[in-house]
């Protein structure tokens, strides 16, 4: 019974600072389309691909050459020169694979190297914008953990006002 009554008296005291509380909610995806450095990282980032893509195709027009050539010529070879042969296709097998991996990576660290300062161009307009309007929190709706909106205000309007969209 003594704990249920700290509980509501604990409730009580502390509903007022509840009230006060002022939330809002935006769609940080959305603002981060509207945002022109956004296109142009996309470019930069597009043309940083295409260089890794150009050469993947080259070695994959060179495996399927050698794997043309070798089941052309298969039949007719000793078995030394077939082994030899079979080494060098799972080689070539092997480097392609490396290479796909670390394209990957490297595509992955130019991303974030050219997403990051547009990330906090955005985060910062946001915190001014909180501050400025006085919110307690900001909520990212485009993250799907804001389930109801209802007591919250969307700031989208605000922070394009503040990045001059």
């Amino acid at each position: 019974m003594k704990k249920i009554l700290v509980v509501i008296i604990a409730l009580v005291i502390a509903a007022p600072t509840f009230a006060q509380q002022k939330f809002g909610h935006i769609d940080s995806a959305a603002l981060l389309e509207l945002m022109p450095e956004k296109a142009k990282a996309e470019k930069e980032l597009e043309a940083f691909a295409k260089e890794f893509q150009t050469a993947l195709e080259a070695m994959a027009k060179e495996y399927e050459a050698k794997v043309a050539s070798f089941q052309q010529t298969e039949k007719d070879m000793i078995s030394t020169v077939r082994n030899t042969k079979v080494r060098e296709i799972s080689e070539l097998e092997r480097r392609i694979q490396e290479f796909q991996t670390q394209a990957q990576e490297e595509i992955g660290k130019k991303e974030q190297e050219v997403l990051t300062p547009i990330i906090e161009k955005a985060r910062k307009a946001i915190d001014e914008v909180a501050l400025e309007k006085d919110y307690t929190y900001v909520f990212d709706s485009s993250l799907g953990v804001l389930l109801y909106a209802k007591d919250t205000e969307d700031v989208m309007a605000e922070v394009k006002t503040k990045l001059g969209l």
